[in-house]
């Protein structure tokens, strides 16, 4: 916590005959985050690279296969608590084509159906039109979208003749037996008329006038037509089934297999970081320290033990502490802290060297967001919502979130106690601090306070900043450092004195304060010249003295204008929670203007689409303001921006 997790610089050097067996144990361990040796060790950029990193024809054959069967089976690339599989590519490649042999039948059905159901409902709803308005077969060639054959056919002929009619869509109906004829009507779309015809001369079909000048279509072939359609869902669904067993029964190898062949893509790829000598491998990356020891232990055992492995604190690289190489940072904060973590990363990655601000900004963010937002009612939904996001989430992104929810609505129902307020009912509980609409002063200068401590907590975060980047001229003249914060407080004090003291005591400090202020402002004026000459250069103002006495009053003010600006800004944490509280007065006010109304069940919706608009509205404009007062008053006077996170080959693996 505050500092992130120790790096070290670990290189190996091996013989060419262990290459493939190390690239497969760096890969299988995971931790390692592999750079080209290059970057690091200058020297090396005169060896050759260990390989192209492109993939073989076989794994790019075996990942397009795989990926397009989790696809076609509607399943989630989600590989956490997945384990590569291990047995033979032979045996595996066998299962693949079994598996995908049964579901291009499954889905060609699939499609098979679907076309058939389309143009069969189509049929249905051309029949239903002639059924529902009476139009008479009589004039069956004046239907744009049908062909309608009415006729005999002998009855020996009908088992060929529904044979025939089997490759398009139809209805065929018969009317009744004269002899050994059989007289019928079929039905089909006008776009195959010439293949109903076709079916019907192999069959010897008769046409034959129509007995009935109104003779219509019976309602019968829309039922006919329903059934054939019920029956083609009943088969859809039982496709759609057998696809689903599928991906229950086989979800879980496919997974493995396609994790097997990102690994072995990845085993190839990471070759291109390795530097080779004629008979010798060199190896380059970052690990965390708990994660050295099993690493070393993995690489000895791939090569027996036949290699060099060299391990570096990254605090001990020279080139690391002159910023010349980035060292990539991993966050290790408690895990109640994580999920504040989002809040960081949003602004940046802390460098190497810095401290990581997230446990500070996880306890300031919540004192803040339950000041602005203090109430129990509110702060039990925000709980409520953010337990179920957490518990229903399946990304840890919105976990996390649920986790920030959570943690939101319960600063919110401990401040809503100390308010004493539920649903913005004030009467209910005892109130345990103060009532925000009763106490606007003393909520204001609460606000006030607690600027000047982030203020001062971010001034002393950036002093340990230099210490730890070992800038002492830094930590010492920079707008965040000793000198500022010496006349900051110097400020405060003169500022509280005249403020709270009484009339006549007003302005009456120690001598030792004015002292301080000007000595401050002297040495911040005069820090140009003074690190120039520090650091052993003959010009103490490069750029003329004229413009260096000017540049030193404009830094001077801006420094003042900085620390006024940043602490009043801090009073809009006192102002939203007196919004907070006005809100829920606008809404009981507009309620009792339509109490009257509907029996009350107007001014009943007015209080519950009330607190919905509070929380929903409010509650996102106040996680606003909390995030900018962290960023812009608080990151700004001290946080150093990393170039890199820790991305270890295993979050590649697995992404």
């Amino acid at each position: 916590m505050f500092i992130p997790e120790k790096m070290e610089q670990i290189n190996v050097l091996f013989f060419d005959k262990d290459v493939e067996s190390v690239a497969e144990a760096v890969v299988r361990q995971g931790a390692l985050q592999i750079v080209d040796a290059a970057e690091i060790e200058s020297w090396a950029k005169n060896l050759t690279r260990g390989g192209s990193g492109e993939e073989t024809g076989d794994l790019k054959t075996r990942r397009e296969q795989v990926e397009s069967l989790i696809n076609e089976l509607g399943m989630k690339r989600d590989l956490e608590g997945i384990e590569p599989l291990e047995a033979p590519w032979t045996d595996t490649d066998d299962k693949l084509k079994v598996i995908e042999n049964s579901l291009r039948s499954d889905l060609s059905s699939q499609v098979d159906i679907e076309d058939e159901l389309i143009r069969l409902m189509e049929l249905r709803d051309r029949i239903d039109t002639m059924v529902s308005a009476g139009f008479p077969l009589k004039n069956r060639d004046e239907y744009s979208y049908l062909a309608v054959e009415i006729g005999h056919v002998a009855e020996g002929n009908m088992v060929i003749l529904r044979r025939n009619l089997e490759s398009f869509l139809h209805v065929l109906m018969i009317l009744g037996q004269a002899g050994e004829m059989t007289r019928i009507v079929v039905i089909a779309l006008r776009r195959d008329r010439e293949r109903l015809q076709a079916a019907l001369k192999e069959a010897g079909f008769q046409p034959a006038p129509l007995e009935e000048e109104g003779e219509v279509p019976s309602p019968e072939l829309s039922k006919k037509l329903d059934q054939e359609i019920n029956q083609l869902r009943e088969k859809k669904a039982a496709v759609q089934e057998r696809v689903e067993k599928l991906s229950l029964e086989h979800g879980t190898f496919l997974k493995s297999v396609l994790l097997r062949v990102r690994r072995d893509i990845l085993t190839r790829q990471i070759l291109k970081y390795f530097r080779k000598t004629e008979r010798t491998y060199f190896l380059s990356g970052w690990i965390p320290i708990n994660h050295r020891d099993a690493f070393i232990q993995e690489i000895r055992k791939s090569t027996q033990n036949r290699c060099i492995i060299e391990v570096i604190p990254a605090e001990k690289i020279p080139s690391v502490r002159e910023g010349k190489i980035h060292v990539p940072v991993e966050l290790k904060n408690p895990r109640l802290l994580r999920p504040f973590e989002i809040l960081t990363k949003t602004y940046g990655i802390p460098s190497y060297t810095s401290i990581d601000p997230t446990p500070v900004l996880g306890i300031s963010f919540l004192l803040m967001f339950g000041v602005m937002f203090g109430d129990v009612g509110h702060g039990l939904i925000l709980c409520l919502l953010g337990v179920f996001m957490f518990m229903k989430g399946k990304k840890a992104s919105i976990r996390n979130a649920g986790l920030l929810l959570t943690y939101g609505g319960i600063s919110s129902i401990v401040f809503g106690f100390l308010f004493g307020s539920l649903f913005g009912l004030d009467d209910l509980l005892p109130t345990l601090w103060l009532k925000p609409m009763e106490s606007i002063s003393q909520l204001f200068k609460t606000a006030i306070y607690f600027g000047v401590g982030m203020i001062s907590l971010a001034m002393a975060i950036n002093v340990i900043n230099g210490i730890r980047r070992r800038d002492f001229l830094g930590l010492i003249f920079n707008k965040a450092g000793l000198l500022a914060a010496v006349l900051y407080w110097c400020m405060i004090l003169v500022v509280t004195r005249i403020v709270t003291a009484e009339a006549e005591a007003r302005g009456d400090v120690s001598i030792l304060v004015p002292i301080l202020m000007i000595g401050s402002v002297v040495l911040l004026f005069l820090r140009e010249p003074i690190v120039h000459l520090i650091q052993g250069k003959r010009k103490l103002f490069p750029e003329g003295l004229t413009t260096g006495i000017m540049g030193g009053i404009v830094e001077i003010l801006e420094i003042l204008l900085g620390f006024l600006a940043n602490t009043v800004s801090f009073i809009r944490v006192a102002a939203f929670g007196l919004a907070h509280a006005g809100l829920f007065m606008a809404i009981f006010s507009l309620s009792d203007a339509v109490s009257g109304m509907a029996g009350g069940f107007i001014s009943a919706l007015v209080l519950v689409f009330g607190n919905i608009l509070i929380i929903g509205l409010e509650g996102l404009v106040v996680s606003i303001q909390a995030v900018r007062l962290e960023f812009y008053e608080f990151f700004s006077r001290f946080f150093q921006q990393g170039s890199i996170g820790y991305r270890p080959l295993e979050a590649k693996l697995k992404a």
